[in-house]
């Protein structure tokens, strides 16, 4: 069970998305809000996996998270999740199949999950569940942009100063072949960019 204090900082990262309009939206989103299960999660345990059959919304409230696309034998990193942000299956939770993907934590974390029961009573409502849904989208298509803008617009050393401004722990928590991956440099490159920053 959520604390007052995580139910309020859950509460705000909903409100900081979503366009409320009159007393009932704000109803509909505190109740949500309290519909969200406490979940501590270890480093290297899922949030979902490729055999997940439910889709749930999550929202970090400690730790970092990595999803990865499944390819034949290799997965690669497609996003990393902080604090206050949601993570969720586009695939499970948006398109009801099944998921390509899976989220892994990176280090020890806290997380409020929504079940997905939750999620699809709130959308058959309408209303807020549909803004929520609507949100969600935008989140993910917003995300996507802005991955391939700075993959074509910037160079790798731009790519990890960004990268480490967002997530500082991001050398401790996964290996420079898949910061390489990611970030769609050589290892090489990769290596002589960090000595070129002071991080190697």
């Amino acid at each position: 069970m959520l604390s007052q204090k995580e139910v309020e900082r859950l509460h705000y990262g909903l409100l900081s998305h979503i366009q409320l309009k009159g007393d009932g939206d704000a109803e509909a989103l505190r109740a949500l809000s309290n519909k969200f299960i406490l979940r501590n999660v270890h480093s290297g345990d899922t949030l979902w996996d490729l055999d997940s059959e439910s889709g749930d919304l999550h929202f970090i409230l400690e730790g970092t998270f990595a999803e990865y696309l499944k390819r034949g034998t290799q997965s690669f990193i497609l996003r990393f999740y902080r604090p206050g942000k949601f993570a969720f299956s586009e695939d499970l939770l948006l398109y009801s199949k099944h998921s390509d993907t899976f989220a892994k934590a990176l280090s020890s974390a806290k997380v409020a999950s929504l079940p997905s029961v939750h999620f699809q009573n709130a959308l058959r409502q309408g209303g807020l569940g549909v803004k929520l849904m609507e949100v969600l989208i935008n989140l993910s298509m917003t995300e996507y942009r802005n991955t391939t803008y700075e993959m074509l617009q910037t160079s790798g050393t731009n790519r990890i100063h960004a990268a480490l401004e967002q997530f500082p722990d991001l050398l401790h928590l996964i290996p420079r072949r898949e910061l390489a991956d990611y970030l769609g440099i050589s290892r090489a490159s990769l290596f002589r960019s960090l000595k070129e920053i002071g991080h190697e």
